[in-house]
């Protein structure tokens, strides 16, 4: 991806008029960090944890979701189906809130208590998981519903961040590094960034759905967008395309994307979009995006995984997809008591 989009992404209009900062502006507390692995041709990043023990990479997946492990994983690990939690995660010899001083516990989720799909989805128990300087003891995991993953999927699992949903996140991806930060209470742009930064961007956000969901302006339209780690191309739904853009399908604007077909075989496009706008004032130019009507099924034969990590079971993908082809160039600050993400170009 061009320099251009790098420079797009930070420039930032009318800061002058930020808010005030709020009544605290210290530096948060680290609770956890951990460094992140680039996968092989892909700018994808997966986590090494430690399953009872055991290595293991998940793909980063940051959100709110349930924490998954493949079914590939769990039989090698002989992980028992359906056992009880749980105990709050320990870090450095004792408890997060005993390391930080925040007086803020770290629950883990228990999978039997979400509701809708994911109450009737098999789950495994995990006497010990290991992130960071964290651990956590007596959990439950779903298994995951990709059967690929952990066979021509290189990973083991998808770790979001549901039993670190108290925490701020920092992503920095060119430092290859997740920090889990004490929630700041300051919203003094460039003092939230408390890294080395220049241009500083405000992004409104919501979960709805367990992703992390923003509005984005597309040729003068506004879309909503999802940010979403676990994808490594930016992908718009077709009829977000060819009905609010006004694209037709075989044409300059909408060309086929080679022979690349989504999960029900239907002809993936592209298109190159001059210009994506957030709200705060920050833009991205020349961006490159998939444009197909389900989601992607991972060739064994390519050297990525392409589009939208949805399964095919989940046939509306989202409007539009912020995949890492754009994020792996940014930094970002995911504060979920504001509803508001920091964003500056990677340092």
């Amino acid at each position: 991806m061009s320099k251009a989009i790098l420079a797009a992404f930070i420039a930032v209009l009318g800061t002058g008029g930020a808010a005030a900062a709020a009544e605290s502006c210290s530096l948060p507390s680290l609770a956890d960090t951990v460094e992140l692995k680039q996968l092989p041709g892909s700018d994808l990043m997966t986590v090494p944890v430690e399953v009872n023990g055991r290595p293991k990479q998940f793909l980063l997946d940051i959100g709110t979701n349930p924490t998954e492990i493949s079914e590939s994983a769990a039989a090698e690990l002989a992980l028992p189906e359906n056992a009880k939690a749980v105990t709050p995660l320990q870090y450095g010899g004792g408890d997060i809130m005993a390391a930080t001083g925040s007086g803020i516990s770290v629950p883990v989720v228990d999978a039997r208590h979400n509701s809708g799909r994911n109450a009737t989805r098999p789950r495994v128990g995990i006497d010990s998981f290991t992130i960071g300087g964290a651990t956590a003891r007596r959990m439950q995991f779903l298994i995951a519903d990709d059967k690929e993953m952990g066979k021509s999927k290189p990973y083991d699992g998808l770790l979001t961040g549901d039993f670190f949903k108290q925490y701020d996140v920092e992503l920095d991806f060119a430092g290859r590094q997740i920090n889990y930060l004490t929630p700041t209470k300051c919203t003094d742009p460039d003092k939230v960034v408390f890294w080395s930064h220049s241009a500083v961007a405000v992004i409104p956000m919501s979960l709805p759905d367990g992703k992390i969901h923003t509005q984005v302006s597309v040729q003068g339209r506004v879309v909503d967008a999802v940010i979403d780690t676990s994808s490594a191309r930016s992908v718009m739904r077709r009829d977000i395309a060819e009905v609010i853009l006004g694209y037709k399908a075989g044409t300059a604007d909408m060309a086929p994307a080679a022979d690349l077909k989504d999960a029900s075989g239907e002809q993936v496009y592209g298109h190159t979009f001059s210009q994506i706008s957030f709200a705060g004032g920050v833009a991205a130019a020349n961006v490159p995006v998939l444009i197909q009507t389900n989601s992607m099924i991972h060739d064994p034969r390519a050297d990525t995984v392409l589009g939208s990590r949805a399964q095919s079971a989940d046939a509306r993908i989202p409007d539009l997809t912020l995949g890492m082809d754009v994020l792996h160039q940014m930094h970002l600050y995911i504060v979920f008591g504001q509803k508001q993400i920091y964003v500056t170009a990677a340092r």
